[in-house]
């Protein structure tokens, strides 16, 4: 029964993902310090986060074209990421209400999962920020970077405990 458990539950990341998910926590790690103290170096992450996004789609779809794989997957994962994002934005409020750089930073770490990993991610996104909340929840204001932060890590804890 573990061993159909750990089964269900690997996230199947690459050593390349785990790498760029750490590096990725390292900015998150810093950018929900300027969140939550409200400091004005948040455009520099916005960038980065737009950057690195974009570069993961190129590293993950020239593997899948050089080698001639189908790419439904691969569509499957980015489309995904595209509803999710356009659904938590500010304007839409369907699942979230997120400023752009925290969609951005959605974003950016979502590029690094699998498709059900993603589906994981999302719903870990949406328990941690229900216990979050009420903690870093200040008048109108609520530091979401915090959010992002706990469930990469969870993601990546889980993965590494089933490597």
């Amino acid at each position: 029964m573990l061993a159909e458990l750990t089964e269900v539950l690997y996230l199947e990341m690459t050593t390349y993902q785990i790498y760029a998910l750490f590096f990725l926590l390292g900015s998150l790690a810093v950018s929900s310090i300027s969140d939550i103290k409200m400091t004005a170096a948040q455009k520099e992450f916005f960038q980065f986060w737009v950057l690195f996004t974009g570069i993961m789609f190129v590293v993950d779809l020239y593997p899948r074209i050089t080698a001639g794989e189908e790419l439904m997957m691969f569509s499957a994962k980015w489309v995904l990421i595209a509803v999710f994002c356009v659904l938590s934005s500010r304007k839409v409020k369907v699942v979230f209400g997120l400023a752009k750089m925290d969609v951005a930073a959605v974003a950016a770490v979502s590029s690094l999962f699998g498709f059900y990993t993603l589906i994981v991610f999302y719903i870990l996104l949406k328990i941690v920020s229900v216990v979050e909340r009420p903690l870093l929840s200040r008048k109108d204001r609520y530091p979401f970077l915090p959010v992002v932060l706990t469930s990469a890590t969870l993601i990546l804890l889980a993965n590494l405990y089933f490597i």
